[in-house]
């Protein structure tokens, strides 16, 4: 299943990632890393070295994806973004160690941070999803 994650991701194009809402880019980035995240741990298992390290580098790259994504300028309290921030570094560096130690453990700790933001991300109501047009 993380295969099919993957394989749907790479399938986008960057004129139908322009279409997309920040909210549809956003949760398939978080889509995109649970997908790579649990292939990893197949990599680790079989000692597929190389490609484990590939995608453990994807994720930290779409990690500070979701990094630059944040907005700290909004009107709701700036401390969400913040700690965002504060926790996808601790998964960023969460991998590093992961990789070095071909630690499924932290890898699986990382999948459920990100299964629990993405919750959160889901609850956003729909009429909250779309930007405002100016």
């Amino acid at each position: 299943m993380a295969h099919i994650s993957v394989k749907k991701y790479s399938q986008v194009s960057v004129s139908n990632i322009n279409e997309m809402t920040p909210y549809e880019q956003i949760n398939l980035i978080f889509s995109n890393i649970l997908g790579r995240l649990a292939a990893t741990k197949g990599f680790i298992e079989r000692k597929e070295i190389q490609k484990k390290g590939e995608n453990i580098s994807s994720c930290i790259l779409l990690f500070g994806a979701l990094q630059d994504a944040l907005n700290f300028e909004v009107e709701q309290d700036p401390s969400i973004s913040n700690n965002l921030l504060s926790l996808y570094d601790y998964c960023q560096r969460k991998l590093v160690q992961a990789n070095v130690d071909n630690d499924v453990g932290a890898i699986n700790e990382v999948i459920s941070i990100v299964k629990e933001v993405k919750e959160g991300w889901d609850a956003i109501p729909v009429a909250a999803r779309v930007p405002n047009a100016e």
